[in-house]
């Protein structure tokens, strides 16, 4: 009888603490499980905006660097990971389907405009506005149709012209030969606050992300090391924005170049006088 008794008082403790072990572990488990989903979801959306940026430039490349067609064509092939404000994935599984996702991710995207930042943005790293106009640090000799050949248009450049790519006695893979190579070479970023759709690892992520980028002064370091310098680019201050209104972004950035096929018209579509695409550092 006694021993019946110490075995019975013995079970129950040892069911208390299985479930105080399970409610300790759970969740971390959870995280680890959302975590790895939101990850993978995260990588698959790389993926994406690198074939983005190249469809966007591929565009630019034949819409005369047209701001507005990149950032269309860029929107069009993220649409199967674009995350919309209902924090769903809308489905593209069909042309209706397509539309409708396309027509709507357009509309938030300029709400994000208004609010001042962008959810798909398209950035021309180059050519910019100097180094076609002639002037800058370094300037190459005026690109555009009435500088060339004293006819035509102060705006126009063309794309097939061989002399604004090549130099008498240059090497084209380096020095000035490079630079007028590039002139003719449209250079694009994609910019995407990629909205992640799985909770509690979306906000895990990026306060991840912001603590990475604090400033220096509050950066933990060991003594004597000298503190990382983070990379300040006004991408953490939108994440930090959104953030704050539960819309968790993490920001992802690809490049893709590709020569013109079409006329630069600068007064039409107009360079950037400086180059503004987000550059990384070891």
């Amino acid at each position: 009888m006694f021993s019946g008794q110490r075995s019975g008082s013995s079970g129950r403790a040892e069911s208390g603490q299985v479930a105080v072990e399970t409610a300790l572990v759970l969740p971390l488990f959870m995280f680890l499980i959302l975590g790895i989903l939101q990850l993978g979801m995260t990588a698959q959306a790389r993926v994406m905006a690198k074939y983005a940026v190249y469809r966007a430039a591929r565009v630019g490349a034949m819409q005369n660097a047209s701001l507005e067609a990149m950032e269309a064509a860029a929107v069009f092939h993220l649409l199967p990971v674009l995350v919309n404000n209902s924090e769903t994935i809308l489905p593209t599984s069909s042309s209706s389907d397509v539309v409708r996702k396309y027509m709507r991710t357009m509309a938030e995207n300029e709400q994000y405009k208004n609010a001042g930042t962008q959810m798909v943005k398209i950035v021309i790293c180059g050519p910019t506005l100097s180094e076609l106009r002639g002037t800058g640090a370094s300037p190459l000799p005026a690109g555009d149709q009435s500088s060339r050949n004293g006819i035509g248009s102060r705006n126009e450049v063309d794309f097939d012209d061989p002399e604004l790519m090549l130099a008498a006695g240059s090497d084209a893979q380096s020095g000035e030969g490079m630079r007028r190579y590039n002139r003719l070479r449209l250079r694009v970023q994609l910019q995407l606050l990629y909205r992640m759709p799985i909770p509690f690892a979306n906000w895990i992520i990026t306060r991840t992300y912001l603590g990475a980028t604090l400033p220096n002064v509050l950066r933990m370091t060991r003594q004597g090391a000298p503190p990382t310098t983070p990379r300040t680019d006004g991408q953490r201050g939108a994440v930090l924005t959104l953030a704050g209104k539960r819309i968790y972004t993490l920001p992802i950035n690809v490049s893709y170049a590709m020569r013109m096929q079409s006329n630069y018209f600068l007064g039409r579509y107009p360079l950037p006088n400086t180059n503004d695409c987000i550059h990384y550092s070891l």
